[in-house]
């Protein structure tokens, strides 16, 4: 395996002085960045992480003594990913939820886990206690100057967006201000059905299920792969499910291995093994929302995803036949084009993979497009045309091999539109790419 050393330093500048500090000294690899000093400036908060799982490891809290110049890790002991990592297509341009100090002694800071964002307390010495575990996604968040009151933004399943005050001692919202009162009025909500299940490995692995706001008594269902992998659905409004249940889909939504909040040894398990467990959890999952609801036609299910959902639904449709039609959206599909062409940086496919271009048979082992000659799944493939995260090569070969293969396939690309085209890409070439996916569906 390949593993570069990677330091991102934090320094301190005394203009006084003209010393330099360097803070984050004590850890041989790693990468930080500066969150906050308290208010006497005797004890600096980072976040950051050692590294030792590569791009997979977990973000934690370290702190800075001013006085003893000395750097230790805040939240060792917690298994879980400090920061937000779940995924909605609906905030724009929204800050993350703060690390911020209470006072001179205890600090607040957001952690992924299960889907949720929690709000947990620390302090100085390294000790630390949840303090809100609910079902929502905070957005953004302040002081009020009240002990146990801050001001958030905030997001659920069934609630796009809302200004509130939350009560740390009790978790409950206080709504001040709901921008979307006069949309949730006029639309239907679904709100979806949280669900465990027993994955590859019997490893425990967390689900939602969307059903359609029409319930019929047969319908048809998407799985919907998200992307990263190192993210995860949760607790959140997503309009393009909504969308696609407001269509008469129901959406399965997986948070399989290689997704954040379930652990460190959860994310790092997906490293040099795409493609295998994950792809066992995808279709277990599948199975086993489907057994659950019997009212959907297991004739009519489909598959969509972007970026490594993209990557994903081409290694579907390349081991089995059981979709009736797939989207493939922002992909990867050949490993070794894609070693280092992409904005993530040069070494994202030896730490992912762990492996490099001296062992071109096991990316290729490793990438879609290998197993092309044994698509059968009508395959629609969308790709921005300034996508510098997966280059556009990549659906190119895709769709040149299912052509190739005999395969009904229609390659759209889009202009002015980046890898994140479907989040904060032009609107009205959101809008032609969620007709086009919805046509497609339809179609088939």
């Amino acid at each position: 395996s390949v593993s570069p050393k990677v330091f991102k330093s934090i320094y301190k500048y005394v203009l006084s002085t003209d010393i330099t500090t360097m803070l984050t000294s004590s850890v041989p690899d790693g990468s930080f960045q500066f969150l906050e000093a308290n208010e006497a400036e005797d004890f600096y908060l980072l976040s950051g992480n050692d590294f030792e799982f590569a791009f997979v490891s977990q973000t934690k809290i370290y702190g800075y003594d001013v006085k003893t110049s000395r750097m230790s890790c805040l939240t060792e002991n917690l298994d879980a990913e400090v920061g937000d990592t779940i995924i909605g297509d609906f905030q724009q341009n929204v800050s993350d939820f703060p690390v911020k100090w209470i006072n001179n002694e205890e600090y607040l800071f957001p952690v992924t886990e299960h889907g949720k964002l929690q709000v947990y307390k620390g302090n100085k010495k390294g000790k630390y206690e949840k303090l809100v575990d609910e079902k929502f996604h905070l957005t953004g968040g302040d002081l009020t100057g009240s002990k146990n009151i801050i001001a958030v933004t905030y997001s659920t399943f069934v609630k796009p967006s809302e200004v509130g005050l939350l009560d740390l001692s009790t978790g409950k919202i206080e709504v001040l201000y709901d921008p979307n009162a006069d949309f949730v009025s006029e639309h239907m909500i679904v709100e979806p059905e949280m669900f465990w299940y027993r994955g590859a490995d019997d490893w425990k692995i967390q689900g939602w299920y969307m059903p359609p706001i029409t319930q019929e008594e047969k319908h048809p269902a998407i799985l919907y792969i998200h992307g990263g992998p190192q993210v995860n659905y949760g607790e959140t409004f997503f309009h393009e499910m909504q969308k696609l249940s407001g269509q008469g889909y129901g959406v399965i939504l997986l948070n399989p291995r290689g997704g954040n909040g379930y652990g460190q040894e959860f994310v790092a398990s997906i490293l040099g093994d795409y493609g295998n467990k994950d792809y066992e959890d995808l279709m277990i999952g599948t199975d086993y929302v489907l057994e659950k609801h019997p009212n959907i036609d297991k004739n009519n299910v489909y598959l969509a995803g972007g970026s490594y959902g993209g990557f994903m639904t081409n290694w579907i449709v390349g081991h089995t036949n059981r979709f009736k039609a797939a989207v493939t959206q922002r992909c990867i599909s050949n490993w070794i084009s894609f070693y280092g062409t992409s904005d993530i940086g040069p070494h994202f496919v030896e730490f992912q993979l762990q492996q490099d271009l001296s062992n071109m048979e096991e990316l290729w082992r490793m990438s879609p497009l290998a197993y092309a000659q044994k698509v059968e799944t009508p395959l629609l493939i969308i790709h921005g045309e300034e996508d510098l995260r997966c280059p556009q090569e990549q659906a190119e070969q895709m769709y040149i091999a299912m052509k190739k293969k005999g395969v009904e396939t229609k390659l759209i690309t889009f202009p002015k539109s980046s890898h994140g085209l479907s989040r904060m890409g032009l609107p009205n070439l959101r809008l032609e790419r969620m007709s086009a996916i919805s046509d497609w569906f339809e179609q088939h």
